[in-house]
């Protein structure tokens, strides 16, 4: 991000005089800064996050705030540059509520108006513009210099320019011209103008000429040889809208040699598409063999961060403060407190006079999982824990391991409402099993009149697809999951279908309670499993 390109400096100076930050070296945080703003390879990002991310665990251990906020707004930035947009998004959310724990100062506002500039830029890429658009304005209020209003009124100005809103564009970039001569940079002085040349371009006025003029001599200038392509760029866009293909191949030709000079793939594939748009078709082979090595470039720098971030994640897990023994008996005591919990508040709901036999039916069997499933390990990890000697981090396993089976137990029983928006509450439940590496497809589910299908069979619906994608998590190690829904007559009917290991097994661990929901209300499922042949089920209520 440019804004913060230009502020860098001061993060590093403030941070430094910090109480714990004054044992890092500054000029290695400005390193590592200058490296996500310019980018030479992904292995100058892998670097920069296991830098920031070890900076941040150190900050977390020294309850340093401030710290913690600034490595999550870099992590954030690290994440945006892969492509990982909603990473980031979470990342820079986080760090904003730290911001609001902790109080106001100048550095946590000039940290508050980048990370509100950021999210701008995140939003904008996820095409969420009123998001990005409010955002921005966030960052604008806590501007405090006319460089950095600058900045951040051209980003706005992309914003109406992505929705077409070419008239509000130009009277916004017109207005900020006011501010050029409190701005020393050229850079961002061509930008702004490179974009008001633009949509005066796209509003047919003769002054985009001019304007697209000046921004090419400032950056003839700043002897800055990557600048100039967006210059050569858009002065190609304005020959072409005047017909002067002559002239208009000229400034692609231009823009290629750029490119090429500064040997940026992805600026040669932009220049090379231009040049197509102009009828040179001489470099149409070119341009398939390079858009598919910048494809898999991309492609094996995003897989090989996310097995970077999970083996930093791993070594984070290993390196937890070990417990004392009474630690470890009061962590027992809280899981033991949160399945009483749950356990009351789902008896709670179950509070009318015709379930009454639903009720007993549901208490017998979370007793019995409470037993069988945490009961027992409690039992079994009190046991070593009062033995002689013993592996802490073996406690550790079995203490998430029942963790994890409670919020298991909590999440199957909770009370779902399906009276109102009922197809809304069935997509929310399906993406909550998405993640990066499993893909939820479903089919033709808005073709379903929902209001007219009774309670008992959306709740059904509902807590067998629940049991479907919960087996397809823990068991089948798919990476695509689709769904088909169809209504023939009064009957609801669901196809189901993973590309996961499959199992010789057709009904294990929660598929039994799947079928038997089904044929308490005289539905009929089906399954289908072979091992490395996928998992299939077909329902009909």
């Amino acid at each position: 991000m440019k804004f913060i390109k230009y502020s860098f400096l001061f993060f590093v100076f403030l941070f430094v005089v910090n109480k714990g930050f004054a044992q890092q070296k500054t000029d290695s945080i400005a390193y590592y800064v200058t490296k996500i703003s310019q980018v030479n390879t992904s292995n100058d990002l892998e670097k920069a996050y296991q830098f920031f991310q070890n900076n941040k665990l150190n900050a977390l251990k020294n309850k340093h705030k401030v710290q913690v906020v600034y490595n999550l707004f870099q992590l954030s930035k690290i994440d945006y540059k892969f492509g990982f947009y909603n990473t980031s998004e979470a990342n820079a959310v986080e760090a904003l509520s730290i911001l609001d724990q902790i109080k106001k100062t100048t550095y946590n506002n000039t940290l508050r108006r980048s990370l509100y500039n950021h999210l701008g830029k995140v939003y904008k890429e996820k095409n969420m513009y009123t998001l990005a658009y409010d955002k921005y304005n966030q960052a604008l209020a806590l501007t405090t210099s006319a460089l950095d209003s600058l900045i951040v009124y051209n980003n706005i100005s992309n914003i109406l320019k992505d929705k077409t809103d070419f008239v509000a564009a130009e009277q916004l970039l017109s207005n900020t011209l006011n501010m050029f001569n409190r701005v020393e940079s050229p850079i961002e002085k061509a930008r702004l103008l490179d974009n008001l040349g633009l949509v005066q371009l796209k509003l047919n006025k003769e002054s985009a000429f001019n304007t697209l003029s000046q921004a090419l001599a400032l950056r003839e200038a700043s002897k800055s040889t990557l600048s100039l392509y967006p210059s050569y760029k858009s002065f190609s866009k304005y020959y072409l809208a005047h017909k002067d293909t002559a002239q208009a191949k000229v400034f692609a030709l231009k823009a290629y040699n750029v490119a090429n000079q500064v040997n940026s793939l992805s600026y040669k594939l932009d220049a090379i598409k231009l040049r197509l748009q102009l009828g040179d078709y001489e470099l149409s082979n070119q341009y398939f063999k390079w858009n598919d090595s910048l494809e898999l470039v991309k492609q094996h720098n995003q897989n090989k961060f996310a097995l970077l971030k999970y083996n930093v994640g791993q070594s984070e897990l290993k390196s937890q403060v070990e417990k004392t023994k009474k630690q470890q008996f009061q962590f027992i005591a809280l899981l033991i407190l949160v399945v009483a919990i749950s356990l009351f508040f789902i008896l709670q709901s179950k509070h009318k006079k015709e379930k009454l036999q639903e009720v007993y039916a549901t208490e017998t069997r979370i007793s019995k999982k409470v037993h069988d499933e945490v009961a027992n390990d409690v039992y079994q990890v009190m046991t070593k824990l009062q033995g002689q000697t013993i592996e802490k981090e073996v406690v550790l396993d079995d203490l998430e391991h029942i963790y994890i089976k409670t919020r298991d137990i909590s999440r199957e029983n909770s009370t779902i409402d399906v009276n109102q928006d009922f197809e809304d509450l069935l997509i929310d439940l399906l993406q909550s099993y998405k993640s990066e590496s499993v893909n939820i497809i479903t089919k033709d589910i808005s073709k379903i009149d929902w209001k007219t299908v009774s309670e008992i069979k959306k709740t059904t619906i509902y807590r067998v697809l629940q049991e479907l994608m919960t087996n397809m998590k823990k068991h089948s190690q798919a990476s695509i999951v689709v769904l088909v829904f169809n209504k023939k007559n009064k009957k609801i009917e669901v196809n189901y279908k993973d590309n996961g290991v499959g199992s010789a097994e057709k009904k294990q661990n929660g598929l039994q309670n799947a079928e038997n929901r089904i044929q308490s209300i005289n539905g009929t499922i089906t399954f289908d499993s072979d091992i490395n042949q996928g998992f299939k089920a077909f329902f009909i209520v």
